[in-house]
C-alpha cells in the first residue's frame, strides 16, 4: 500500500500539493483510532486467533475501503453520500448485521470455550474472518460518507486533480487505518496471551457483543447527512 502511494506521488505530483497533509493525517488518526465495528473485530480476532490472522482478516476491510475511494474518485461520491434510498438500505443492512454479530458474541460469552492462542491460530479459518470484516465495512453507510464527504475537506479548493488527489488521500487514510487495526489486534492478542481463561474470554466477548449491539442502535438512529 505504501508503495502504491509512492508511485502515485511520482505519477501525479499535483495531487500531493492539493492535499492539506497535516490536517488530513491528524483527523485520520482520530477517526481510525475511534472504536468502531471493524476495530472491535480486530480486537476480538487478535484475542481469539492472534495478530497475523486478525490483520489478514482486516484486508477485507481495506479492500472495501479501497473500492469506496475509487467510487468517489470516478464521481459516485456525491450520489453515495446524498442518496436517501442508498443510505437507508445500507443503514438497515448494517443494523441487522451488527445486531447479528453482537448477539452471537453475547451468546458466546455465556457459552465460552477456552482455548490457547496457538490452538486458535491453527484452527482459524481466514476466509470467514476476512468476509466478516468486508461485510461490516460494506454495510456501514458512515464509511461511504467518510470517503465521500470527509476526505474532500482536506483538498484545496483550487485542486485541478481531484481524482488522483482523493485516491491519494484515501490510500493515506487506509494506511493509517491499517496501523490502528494493528494496534487493536495487538491489544487483543496481549489480553489473550497465554492460556485464555473462561472469565477473560467471557468478558471480552460480552463487551464486544454489547458494543456491537450498541453500534447497531446508534446506526438505527442515524440520519443521512444533509
Amino acid at each position: 500500500m505504501a508503495l502504491v502511494i509512492v508511485v502515485m506521488t511520482q505519477a501525479f505530483p499535483g495531487a500531493v500539493t492539493s492535499i492539506d497533509w497535516p490536517l488530513l493525517i491528524g483527523a485520520s488518526i482520530v477517526m481510525a483510532l475511534t472504536p468502531g465495528a471493524n476495530q472491535l473485530l480486530s480486537l476480538s480476532n487478535g484475542f481469539h486467533v492472534g495478530v497475523a490472522p486478525a490483520m489478514t482478516a482486516a484486508c477485507g476491510r481495506f479492500a472495501a475501503f479501497a473500492l469506496m475511494v475509487v467510487g468517489v474518485a470516478v464521481g459516485l461520491g456525491h450520489w453515495l453520500a446524498t442518496s436517501a434510498m442508498f443510505f437507508s438500505v445500507l443503514k438497515w443492512i448494517g443494523v441487522a448485521y451488527l445486531s447479528y454479530l453482537g448477539v452471537r458474541s453475547l451468546l458466546t460469552a455465556w457459552r465460552p470455550k477456552a482455548v490457547s492462542p496457538s490452538e486458535g491460530i491453527e484452527t482459524a479459518q481466514t476466509w470467514p474472518l476476512l468476509r466478516r470484516e468486508a461485510l461490516v465495512a460494506f454495510s456501514n453507510p458512515k464509511a461511504y460518507v467518510l470517503f465521500a464527504l470527509f476526505l474532500p475537506q482536506f483538498l484545496h479548493a483550487d485542486s485541478v486533480s481531484f481524482a488522483p488527489a482523493i485516491m491519494l488521500a484515501g490510500l493515506a487514510y487506509i494506511l493509517i487505518e491499517f496501523v490502528c487495526a494493528l494496534l487493536y489486534a495487538g491489544a487483543g492478542h496481549l489480553l489473550g496471551r497465554g492460556r485464555i481463561s473462561l472469565s477473560r474470554q467471557r468478558w471480552l466477548d460480552g463487551i464486544s457483543g454489547s458494543a456491537m449491539v450498541g453500534l447497531a442502535g446508534w446506526l438505527m438512529l442515524e440520519k443521512r447527512p444533509a
